[in-house]
């Protein structure tokens, strides 16, 4: 079985994937500040710290939750060999 053929650690590799995408959000944001466009820069920064505050709040919670239902299923696959 592969590193991504589990499906806790692909779930988990999909919730924080996007914070590249976040700071690449940000990236733009402050080109568009520098660049003197600043209602645009303050838009696009504010969707890409949403963005980060949204992933990260599902990371706290479903994180913990993944983790031990994989534990679960470790003990389980465990238990019967």
């Amino acid at each position: 079985m592969g590193h991504m053929d589990d499906p806790t650690r692909r779930l988990l590799f999909w919730l924080k994937a996007p914070f590249a995408v976040d700071i690449g959000l940000g990236l733009v944001g402050l080109g568009f500040l520098a660049g003197g466009r600043i209602a645009t820069g303050v838009i696009v920064l504010c969707f890409g710290a949403a963005r980060a505050v949204a992933g990260a709040i599902a990371l706290w919670i479903l994180t913990p939750r993944l983790l031990a239902r994989q534990r679960d299923r470790e003990a389980a696959a465990a238990a019967e060999d």
